[in-house]
């Protein structure tokens, strides 16, 4: 069963054994109703190439994947961001299924039973078959050791069966996958023609001389042109204006909710009537635990730790001597000297960190034991770390270096400080078992340590109540887009703007799970002015200013955009006429023509639109490299000026015949973005319909 246990860590999240939960059930009614979350009888939560995906089946996924996550953690909680995260992972798991698996099939990729008895017994095992049946006294991979635990496969409980059930699915999946990416890799090629051209652009250098004439001193009053500008403009360059997903647009305020001047008084009244009883207690801890809105903290502290006015005090002053109240950040503290003692300021140590599987602790030290003996018999600490502990520090040998007291956790920290140089104790924390080995100590110094009784200060319910009122008394009388703004204007309250929010989106910077929000933008009609919505320790109301629907943009909606190229396009247009009326047969007349002198840059470069002075000019670098030397371009319209340009030189590259590395380098670079690249095409024509974002 550990065997098992080490595999199930290493597949993750994919292992899928707990049933739907009754919650299931219940939304499973819900979204079927017509009282339900949704506004129709709808339960397809997204459709990927032509695959209907139901919302009872995406839950289930998720909540397979929540439950594999609460037995492997050991937690019974899972919070909003990490379900948010395996909500996610599900609907990435639709994705694949319905698009690579697919292609798998339709190109009859399989993986043998042949191929599976290899990969899990042969000479080059699966990664994690290898680590799960290495032997840890020899540090040897053992292909009999699987083939027993196979053989006795049939007496296991079948909770185990169904886990390397699993397990053999997901290695044949990634198998296959391999086999498709290596299929298309291989058919990756790059010609001698276009390793040559690659060459040439690159090494090929040019030296020159440029004129330049900034847009920027224009004043954009002077730039006269028409709306039918603006309209050929648009029609001209319409796909840089092609939305592929429906975006609203939103405006609106905060009220914050702070703790008022009565909030920090009560607050301060409340400790300092604490202070006598804190002072005549005989159990710190105690009396913190009970009192405090943070635990007793039994760490022991080096000077420094805490603010300059109590450090100073604490560290001169005998046992029991309290300091405060004071207010220290959103708080307000009372510190208790509760003991002293000569301590290491820092331990050097490293460690072997050993999951606990199937809550068999006894097993678990047992295996750390076997290891310390080994250890003590001649193995290497750092080698046998490398091979079984289960954390980032096992590619260090276990090393997790300096660190003062208070930085790990309480069962490592006392065993290492408490020990000595060369000790190697062996303790249980919420992370597994640990075999440690102290390898160093700093010098002792004298640490102190002290119960705190903190009070936060906090908004009382009369607060919230108040700020609510506020915003309830704005969101009333403010119904319309036009009172909303003068309103802000007139309370001198700041405005923000909540600019692309899609539909699935879970996130507006500043907002605090702001999900309604999204969901009320997209349920409210152009103009609508929200609810007052409560987002932590804010009131939020909002105003919707703006609907993209999917497709190409009006020219309303991209009209600032588009105004501010025309504006550019105009400048250059004068600027252009300025240059042909200067024009000479050589850039030194142009220069003097127009009282400008021209710069010089060196090592220009195809394969680089930036050049040195200039900025990124990819027209002006793909001009030069089409003149002759000596010759003298046409104005050239750039991003942030126009330009004439001559070519002083030009550096040829070395004669070659041989492009093999050049040819390695560019098929590398494709190979490099392959999977991404064809994953995303393959997204892209399986016209993939999102509605998630109904449904939660």
């Amino acid at each position: 069963m550990a065997v098992l246990g080490k595999i199930r860590k290493r597949v993750g999240l994919l292992i899928g054994f707990i049933g739907v939960s009754l919650l299931l059930f219940i939304l499973g009614d819900v979204i079927t109703s017509n009282s339900g979350l949704l506004k129709s009888n709808s339960d397809v939560i997204g459709v990927i190439g032509g695959e209907k995906v139901h919302y009872q089946e995406f839950e289930k996924r998720v909540q397979t994947l929540i439950d594999n996550y609460k037995i492997n953690s050991k937690t019974e909680t899972v919070d909003p961001n990490t379900q948010e995260m395996f909500r996610e992972q599900a609907w990435n798991m639709y994705i694949n299924d319905n698009i690579l698996v697919k292609q798998y099939e339709n190109l009859g990729l399989s993986c043998s039973p042949e191929e599976l008895y290899e990969m899990c017994t042969g000479r080059n095992p699966n990664p994690q078959i290898k680590q799960a049946f290495t032997d840890p006294k020899t540090g040897q991979f053992d292909p009999n050791a699987v083939v027993r635990f196979l053989k006795d496969l049939p007496n296991r409980e079948e909770s185990i069966q169904r886990q390397w059930r699993t397990f053999e699915d997901e290695i044949k999946a990634e198998r296959v996958g391999e086999k498709y990416k290596n299929l298309i890799k291989n058919g990756l090629f790059i010609t001698t023609e276009e390793a040559k051209r690659n060459y040439e652009e690159s090494q090929r250098i040019a030296s020159v001389r440029i004129i330049r004439l900034d847009y920027t001193p224009i004043p954009d009053s002077s730039v006269k042109f028409e709306e039918s500008d603006l309209k050929a403009y648009y029609n001209e360059n319409k796909d840089k204006y092609k939305q592929v997903e429906t975006i609203r647009k939103a405006e609106y305020i905060t009220y914050d909710v702070a703790p008022s001047s009565d909030d920090r008084e009560q607050v301060l009244s409340w400790i300092t009537s604490k202070k006598n009883e804190f002072m005549e207690s005989t159990n710190d801890a105690l009396f913190v635990n009970q009192n405090s809105d943070t635990p007793f903290d039994s760490i022991y502290h080096i000077k420094g730790s805490f603010k300059p006015e109590v450090d100073s005090i604490l560290f001169s002053s005998s046992i029991g001597t309290i300091v405060g109240p004071l207010e220290d950040g959103k708080s307000v503290k009372l510190w208790k000297l509760s003991a002293d003692k000569f301590v290491p300021d820092s331990v050097k140590a490293r460690h072997i960190l050993l999951k606990i599987e199937n809550n068999d602790t006894s097993k678990t030290l047992a295996k750390a034991d076997s290891l310390k003996n080994a250890i003590k018999k001649g193995s290497k600490f750092e080698e046998l770390a490398k091979l079984f502990s289960q954390d980032g520090s096992a590619s260090k040998g276990g090393e997790v270096g300096w660190f003062r007291s208070g930085m790990m956790v309480p069962q490592f920290n006392d065993a290492c400080f408490n020990g000595k140089k060369g000790d190697m104790p062996i303790v249980t924390t919420q992370f597994g078992v640990h075999l440690i080995e102290v390898l160093d100590k700093g010098p002792s110094t004298k640490q102190i340590q002290v119960a705190v009784v903190e009070r936060k200060i906090e908004p009382s319910q009369k607060t919230f109540d108040l700020i609510y009122n506020k915003a309830s008394e704005f969101a009333s009388k403010n119904s319309t887009g036009e009172s909303f703004d003068s309103s802000i204007v007139k309370l001198g309250l700041n405005k923000r703007i909540a600019e692309n929010i899609k539909e699935n989106d879970k996130n507006i910077p500043g907002l605090d799970q702001p999900r309604e929000l999204v969901r009320w933008a997209y349920a409210a009609k152009k103009g609508d002015i929200s609810k007052v919505f409560t987002f932590g320790d804010k009131y939020v109301i909002a105003h919707l200013i703006e609907i993209r629907e999917k497709g190409y943009l009006p020219l309303e909606s991209v009209k600032d955009q588009i105004t501010s190229e025309v504006r550019k396009q105009k400048k250059a247009e004068l600027l252009i006429e300025k240059l042909n009326k200067a024009t000479a047969t050589s850039i030194d007349a142009i220069g003097k023509n127009l009282n400008v002198e021209p710069i010089d840059v060196e090592n220009v470069s195809m394969s680089n639109n930036f050049i040195v002075s200039v900025g990124n000019e990819p027209t002006v670098v793909g001009t030069i490299f089409s003149l002759k030397t000596n010759q003298v371009s046409k104005p050239i319209k750039g991003e942030n000026a126009a330009f004439v340009v001559s070519v002083k030189s030009f550096k040829e590259p070395n004669p070659t015949n041989d492009y093999s590395s050049i040819v390695k380098q560019l098929i590398d670079q494709r190979i490099s973005r392959s999977d991404y690249e064809i994953f995303n095409a393959l997204k892209e024509k399986a016209n993939i319909e999102d509605n998630r974002g109904k449904f939660n």
